[in-house]
C-alpha cells in the first residue's frame, strides 16, 4: 500500500482545519497506488467517508478513471447493504421489543448522527445490543425465533457476559465477496455489561447502569433504545481500547469518536457530566485519554480544554509517548494489525511476573487455531482446496506473529527506557 496516499486521506478526512490541500492532491496519485491502497481504505472503515468528501469537494473527478469506478461501485454496493440491513435490524428490535427485552443498541445505527451523520458511510458487520441479565433468556429466545443460532463462547470470554449468535443460512450461498456486499452474513452479539471479563487481565470499572439512563432514537422510521450520550462516548472508547489490546482497529472507530468531540465541544454540561460518570472508576479515565489522544493524532479531534486537562492528568506519560512514537503506525498497519499495541497492554500491568506470562502468551500463541476452508465438504477437490486454504492461513498468521515479534523486540529498549525514566 502507498503510505503517502494514506496520509493524505487521514488529512483529507480531519474534522477541523483545512483539508482543500490535501483533498487536491488525492488526484496526484496513479492508479497503481490506488489499486494498491483500496484494500487497506475498505478495511479500515473510512472508503464511504473518503468518497464523500471527494464527492463534496470535487476531488472525486481528478481521480483515475478506474479507481473512480471502483469507488463508486462500492458506494452502491453499501447502499443496497444499507438497505438489507435496515429489514434485518427492524426485524430484530420488533422481535425484542414483543419478547420485553430491556435493552439498548449498542455501535451500529444507534452512532447515527452522534457519532456518524449518515448510516451509508460506515460498513457494519454485525449488531450489538447491551442486555439486561434477566431479560438475557427473552433476547436469546426472540433470536432463534428469527432463526439465528447460538455461537460456542470464544476461548477467554466468560460466557454469561457476552452472547455471540449466526444468522440463519441462506437458501442460495452468494460468491460475491465484495467487502460492501449485502451477502454477507451478520451475526448478532448479545452483552451484559459494558466492559466483558476477556483474556487482558485489565479490570475496568465501568459504569453498570447504564440501562437505568438510556434514551431512545429515531431513524428511518424505527425507534429504539440507546445509551445516554455520555455511557455512549465511554462505549465507544472501550470499544476501541478492546481492539487496541487485539492489536488492530479500524481507524473508522477514532474518526467517530473524533466526528462526537467535534459536534459537541461546546457542550460543558456533557463533559462535566462525563468526568462525573468516569471519575474514581478504576482506568477509565486513562483509557478515555487514550482513545481521545488517537481520535487528535489521527483526525485532529479537537477535546474540550477542560476535558483535555482531565484526561492527561489520568494518562500515565507511557501512554502519552505510545500515541507520539507508535500510534500512528500502528493506525495504519493493515488487519491483523501490529503487536506495537502490547506497549499499551503493558502500562496496565503493575505485576511483573503476571506481565512476563501475558507477553509470552501474546507473543507465542499455542492454543488451536480455527479451521479455515471446506472442511467437512464432500469430495477429494473440496478436501484438497480447504486443506490449501488452510495452509494461506497458517502461513499469514505465522507471518504475522514472527513479524510482530521482531518488531516488539527492536523496539523494547526504547520502552524500558521510557518506563525508567518516568517511572
Amino acid at each position: 500500500m502507498n503510505h503517502a496516499l494514506i496520509q493524505c486521506a487521514l488529512e483529507a478526512l480531519r474534522v477541523t482545519g483545512d483539508s482543500k490541500e490535501p483533498l487536491a492532491n488525492l488526484g496526484n496519485f496513479s492508479e497503481r497506488d490506488w489499486r494498491k491502497t483500496l484494500p487497506w481504505i475498505e478495511e479500515s472503515g473510512l472508503g464511504m467517508y473518503l468518497m464523500k468528501v471527494m464527492s463534496e469537494s470535487g476531488a472525486l473527478m481528478t481521480l483515475p478513471q478506474k479507481t473512480r469506478v471502483w469507488l463508486e461501485q462500492d458506494s452502491t454496493a453499501n447502499r443496497h447493504r444499507l438497505a438489507a440491513m435496515r429489514q434485518e435490524f427492524a426485524s430484530l428490535i420488533h422481535a425484542f421489543d414483543a419478547e420485553a427485552v430491556d435493552y439498548a443498541v449498542l455501535k451500529g445505527f444507534a452512532l447515527i448522527p452522534g457519532f456518524c451523520p449518515d448510516a451509508a458511510l460506515r460498513s457494519q458487520l454485525d449488531y450489538d445490543f447491551l442486555v439486561r441479565v434477566n431479560s438475557a433468556a427473552a433476547a436469546r429466545r426472540a433470536l432463534e425465533g428469527l432463526g439465528y443460532s447460538l455461537k460456542p463462547p470464544r476461548p477467554g470470554r466468560q460466557k454469561e457476559e457476552e452472547s455471540a449468535f449466526t444468522p440463519p443460512p441462506r437458501a442460495e450461498p452468494s460468491a460475491d465477496c465484495n467487502f460492501y456486499s449485502s451477502n454477507i452474513p451478520r451475526p448478532v452479539e448479545l452483552h451484559l455489561a459494558l466492559w466483558e471479563s476477556i483474556c487482558d487481565e485489565i479490570n475496568v470499572d465501568a459504569p453498570t447502569d447504564a440501562l437505568d439512563r438510556k434514551t431512545f432514537r429515531k431513524w428511518e422510521g424505527l425507534t429504539f433504545p440507546v445509551l445516554a450520550d455520555d455511557d455512549f462516548l465511554i462505549l465507544q472508547s472501550l470499544h476501541a481500547f478492546r481492539h487496541i489490546l487485539a492489536c488492530w482497529c479500524r481507524p473508522s472507530c477514532f474518526l467517530e469518536v473524533a466526528h462526537f468531540l467535534e459536534q459537541r465541544q461546546g457542550d460543558v454540561k456533557l463533559w462535566n457530566r462525563l468526568r462525573s460518570r468516569a471519575e474514581g472508576r478504576r482506568n477509565l479515565a486513562r483509557i478515555l485519554g487514550l482513545v481521545f489522544a488517537m481520535a487528535e493524532l489521527l483526525f485532529q479531534a479537537p477535546v474540550h480544554p477542560q476535558l483535555a486537562e482531565w484526561t492527561s492528568e489520568a494518562i500515565p506519560v507511557p501512554l502519552s509517548s505510545w500515541v507520539r512514537r507508535h500510534g500512528r503506525r500502528w493506525a495504519l498497519a493493515r488487519f491483523p494489525g501490529s503487536k506495537l499495541s502490547l506497549f499499551v497492554h503493558h502500562a496496565f500491568i503493575n505485576d511483573p511476573k503476571l506481565w512476563k506470562e501475558i507477553a509470552r502468551r501474546r507473543l507465542f500463541p499455542l492454543r488451536q487455531r480455527p479451521q479455515v476452508g471446506d472442511s467437512g465438504s464432500p469430495g477429494r477437490a473440496l478436501s484438497w482446496r480447504a486443506k490449501w486454504q488452510q495452509g494461506l492461513y497458517v502461513s499469514s498468521r505465522l507471518k504475522f506473529h514472527m513479524g510482530g515479534l521482531l518488531t516488539y523486540a527492536w523496539e523494547l529498549p526504547a520502552w524500558r527506557k521510557c518506563l525508567r525514566t518516568n517511572g
